[in-house]
């Protein structure tokens, strides 16, 4: 079964082809979409959100925007 849910910055980051040691840059400054339950703990993202905001990213670059 795939998984639903990535956690950790490592696994999301690997994911997106991001460094993990960017990962709350990415989030607060680039609207990666990861959040922590309750605010601590591990990162989460969900796979769909996460290929979602590489094609927005993709489509802005692409644009010349």
């Amino acid at each position: 079964m795939e998984s639903i849910c990535l956690r950790g910055a490592k696994s999301i980051c690997a994911a997106v082809g991001e460094n993990p040691k960017d990962m709350a840059s990415l989030v607060a400054k680039h609207g990666l979409p990861a959040w922590k339950r309750n605010n601590r703990g591990s990162w989460r993202a969900l796979p769909e959100d996460l290929k979602r905001w590489l094609e927005n990213i993709r489509d802005h670059n692409l644009s010349g925007e």
